[in-house]
């Protein structure tokens, strides 16, 4: 295969690492096994002719990881909701960012201070990920604390499906919330098959570190592989806490975790689309917080999207969120490494910009930010193209030293092409200039209060509310959601 030497090029693992990582994970899995806590994974297995007496040790053979890994689907697809293809992932098409818009506690960017996160709040976070184009799909956190847990997925994304036709990927509570979230979209796409054929939302599931399945989630995936709708598998490995406290044993538990998983749902339905995921990170040793903003949770993420895409399989992981509690220089320079490290690394779907205090905290702001800098650092993926047009030996002979290009119609042709910022400030006196946490204050209120996204027809959205309704009335609720101060 040719190199497009246009782009650049970042490694972190040499071919013989990642096959060792690769050999280690099938190791993991032959002799120590992994743990399954849900029956119909436990019965798929013994019918494959495995042991699973000791659920708390299930091994797995190397070959049958290995023909998981072939069955796998090397391509996916996400779509609006209008059934549009708006994300390919198959490793080839670069990095898309998405953001959440459903966290338990909201930085009002209005007062600049923290509360509690309304449904009314969820609803501007989704516009404003709706009018950002380098945000390109949304993640429900499902956490929102003012409604009952049993319906808060369902309630996300509904709000979600109104206010954005980007596509979609749900934390959910269980497989019966997810089986009603799907049932839901169902009605949106016009039908089970058009939903299943051009699906705008999937599903996510994940491992408990080190190599523990548990019920509901695998519920879920199995649910996902079914009805063959994506699902992204991904863990939260902790080195130093829940793995080994060094890289290599991180990166091997994180591939064992999604790897066993897949053998089960390859099982159940041969072909059923996983997107592979992991977002591992360290345990700070000072706060023993699980760290957001740590360039060891970049560093590991890119590994494991080169491990990933050595078994072509599309890659889920995580960039643009920070430590820091508030928007400032520690959250500026975490948020740009993570998403420079994340493009750089090619990892296919990234859950970006939306977080301050290790993921405690969701910020509008935040994503703002976020946005601008993927913009920015696309210029640098994009790479130097070099040709005749571009390298104008001639006229740079012709026009010799001392020469002002300024007036040459070679640059009315290319300047357009330079990056201006859509939000940073470039003022040429200083006296004029404004920092930029006003900046992105300013840009995040106004989105909020003026963008207005494409609306589904009103006959449509009636339906959806009367299904809202019954989930309302199942918790002995009145259907109405708990109204936010007035700002």
């Amino acid at each position: 295969m040719q190199c497009d030497f246009r782009r650049p090029h970042f490694r972190i693992l040499s071919d013989s690492q990642i096959a060792e990582i690769h050999d280690a994970t099938l190791q993991l899995l032959e002799r120590g096994g992994a743990a399954f806590e849900a029956k119909e994974a436990l019965d798929i297995l013994a019918d494959a002719g495995l042991d699973v007496s000791n659920p708390d040790r299930v091994r797995i053979p190397a070959h049958m990881v290995e023909d998981a890994i072939r069955k796998a689907p090397k391509m996916v697809t996400m779509y609006s909701r209008d059934g549009e293809p708006s994300i390919i992932l198959n490793g080839m098409t670069g990095s898309h960012f998405g953001s959440i818009p459903d966290l338990p506690t909201y930085r009002d960017p209005f007062s600049k201070r923290e509360r509690t996160c309304y449904v009314a709040d969820i609803a501007d976070m989704v516009r404003l990920i709706d009018a950002l184009p380098n945000v390109e799909w949304v993640l429900l956190g499902t956490v929102n604390p003012t409604l009952p847990a049993a319906i808060t997925d369902k309630v996300s994304l509904l709000q979600t499906i109104l206010n954005t036709a980007k596509p979609i990927m749900g934390e959910i509570n269980d497989a019966q919330s997810l089986s009603e979230m799907f049932a839901l979209c169902e009605v949106v796409a016009g039908g089970a098959r058009k939903f299943k054929e051009k699906p705008f939302f999937i599903g996510s599931c994940e491992p408990v570190s080190p190599l523990v399945h548990g019920k509901d989630a695998l519920e879920k995936s199995l649910l996902c592989a079914e009805k063959g709708i994506p699902c992204v598998v991904y863990g939260m490995p902790m080195a130093g806490a829940t793995t080994p406290a060094t890289f290599a044993g991180c990166l091997a538990i994180a591939n064992a975790e999604v790897l066993s998983q897949l053998v089960v749902l390859q099982l159940k339905n041969p072909g059923a689309p996983i997107i592979y995921g992991s977002i591992p990170s360290i345990m700070d040793m000072r706060t023993t917080i699980y760290s957001y903003g740590c360039p060891e949770l970049s560093l590991m993420g890119a590994a494991l999207t080169e491990v990933c895409h050595s078994y072509k399989l599309p890659m889920f992981g995580v960039a643009g969120s920070t430590d820091a509690a508030t928007i400032g220089l520690q959250s500026g320079a975490e948020i740009t490494y993570e998403i420079m490290a994340s493009a750089l690394a090619g990892t296919d779907l990234v859950r970006s910009a939306a977080f301050l205090y290790h993921a405690k905290v969701g910020s509008p702001e935040v994503v703002v930010f976020g946005n601008e800098i993927v913009d920015m650092v696309k210029v640098l993926l994009n790479g130097i193209e070099i040709n005749k047009e571009t390298l104008p030996i001639e006229m740079m002979v012709r026009m010799g030293p001392k020469a002002n290009y300024l007036f040459e119609s070679h640059t009315r042709q290319h300047f357009r092409k330079f990056w201006s910022p859509p939000l940073f400030d470039r003022s040429f006196n200083p006296a004029s200039s404004r920092n930029a946490e006003d900046l992105i204050n300013q840009r995040t209120k106004e989105i909020i209060e003026t963008h207005q996204p494409r609306a589904l027809p009103a006959d449509l959205v009636k339906e959806l509310k009367k299904m809202e309704k019954t989930w309302f009335q199942r918790v002995g609720l009145k259907h109405e959601y708990p109204k936010r101060k007035e700002r």
